[in-house]
């Protein structure tokens, strides 16, 4: 890295925030090595809505219209009792007026796929299949991780300028920095997460709803035009999949919407998970960013860890952007950790416990009893409070461009749009 410029940043991790960093960083010129695990994405059923601050990353990095034409927009939710009465329905594109869609759904294993159909058009950025990451460490000058390929016990070390850490919640570059140590707990329920094909015929659901009940609680969204659901409950922790697949079938015969028998559906993924609500202490030490799951865990309900997850990328690539064009200094970092965590902390943390809390309540009379509901119906009649809604969730991005605190004594390094770097990217496995 010389004269402020940067040559190359190492990403662990080929997830969505992995993948999505590689791509923009790749688009400004900088050489990229992702390190990854694995020998593909990760496909199991996890999140799939991208709120207001992740569409915009996504639009910004050129991809929004693929990722809306392979899934598509929800332009609103719906929260009903067990026997599916509608308690309240908020329609977004009905009160606001927006450039931009509110909410794309897309599972994120398809997502990453198009990210890495995307990466491999920038011969910069070499995606590294096959690579465990077992240590890091940095000086000065630059940041390394020393990764191995388990199936041929080579183990190798990868210098860059930056090392950014996004390789999920039991990530080793976190754990490297901080001794294991990662803030906060662990629900006392696990997560069941099924994707189906299934006809709720009749029934009237929405594209997405949550089904409020103490104990038969469940979040329901379409993903896919052709009749695929992801369907979220909560059970007993400690079961074997052979136990939690016998449950399933009585869950959904007696309390999903429409009571389907076996017959009537096709089971594609059954993924149990344990939730948390974590955050690492710092997402900056020296030249080593945490991002995504790496840096902080919480529920799902909400989509909310997978848009702070992806709207970290969009503050994390100012702060790169601005110290490869030499009008950041290093310092954007610290702010970057400061400010990313504050979100996470006062936000997503916030509200998507208080999401979680509210699925497992009593349904009868919460639109009365919760303040939220009040707020949604507020939003219904007046646009303006509809648009603070939106705004409020827009906050979980942060534009770090107005903390760059240098006047560029040259022009940017390479350009955004340097056709040089777009030519073929590549997967590697050596």
């Amino acid at each position: 890295m010389a004269g402020g410029h940067i040559n190359k940043v190492a990403v662990v991790g080929a997830g969505p925030v992995g993948l999505l960093t590689a791509l923009m960083l790749g688009q400004k010129g900088i050489d990229v090595d992702v390190l990854e695990a694995n020998n593909e994405v990760n496909s199991s059923p996890r999140g799939l809505a991208y709120g207001p601050a992740a569409v915009r990353v996504l639009h910004r990095a050129g991809i929004l219209e693929k990722v809306m034409k392979k899934g598509f927009v929800a332009s609103g939710s719906a929260w009903r009792k067990p026997d599916g009465t509608m308690i309240m329905e908020f329609d977004r594109l009905d009160t606001t007026q927006e450039e931009l869609p509110h909410t794309v759904l897309l599972p994120v294993g398809s997502l990453s796929a198009l990210l890495v159909e995307e990466v491999r058009a920038y011969s910069n950025v070499t995606i590294h299949w096959n690579h465990r990451a077992t240590d890091i460490g940095q000086d000065s000058e630059k940041a390394w991780v020393r990764v191995e390929k388990p199936s041929s016990g080579v183990i190798k070390t990868i210098e860059a300028d930056f090392l950014v850490g996004s390789d999920g919640g039991s990530s080793t570059v976190r754990k490297a920095l901080f001794s294991g140590n990662f803030p906060g707990f662990t629900w006392p329920i696990q997560l069941i997460a099924v994707n189906a094909s299934i006809d709720f015929g009749n029934t009237g659901l929405s594209l997405s709803q949550w089904i409020i009940d103490p104990l038969h609680w469940f979040v329901i969204a379409r993903i896919n035009k052709e009749g695929l659901w992801r369907i979220v409950y909560g059970e007993t922790p400690g079961l074997s999949i052979d136990e939690i697949r016998i449950r399933l079938t009585k869950r959904f015969r007696e309390h999903l919407p429409g009571n389907p028998e076996p017959e009537k559906y096709t089971l594609h993924n059954v993924t149990p998970y344990s939730i948390h609500q974590r955050c690492a202490e710092k997402m900056r030490v020296g030249r080593i960013m945490l991002a995504g799951d790496a840096a902080h865990l919480n529920n799902p309900m909400g989509g909310l860890g997978l848009t702070t997850g992806i709207a970290d990328v969009g503050s994390l690539i100012d702060c790169l952007y601005g110290i490869h064009d030499g009008v950041a200094s290093l310092n954007i970092l610290d702010k970057y950790s400061e400010i990313r965590r504050e979100i996470f902390l006062t936000k997503t943390d916030v509200i998507s416990t208080a999401n979680f809390k509210r699925v497992m309540q009593d349904a009868e009379g919460i639109a009365d009893r919760d303040p939220f509901f009040q707020i949604l119906a507020q939003a219904k009649r007046d646009p303006a409070i509809a648009k603070s809604l939106i705004e409020a969730q827009l906050s979980i991005g942060c534009d770090m461009t107005q903390f760059y605190d240098r006047k560029p004594m040259y022009g940017s390094a390479i350009d955004e749009t340097d056709s040089a770097t777009k030519a073929t990217g590549s997967d590697a496995e050596n």
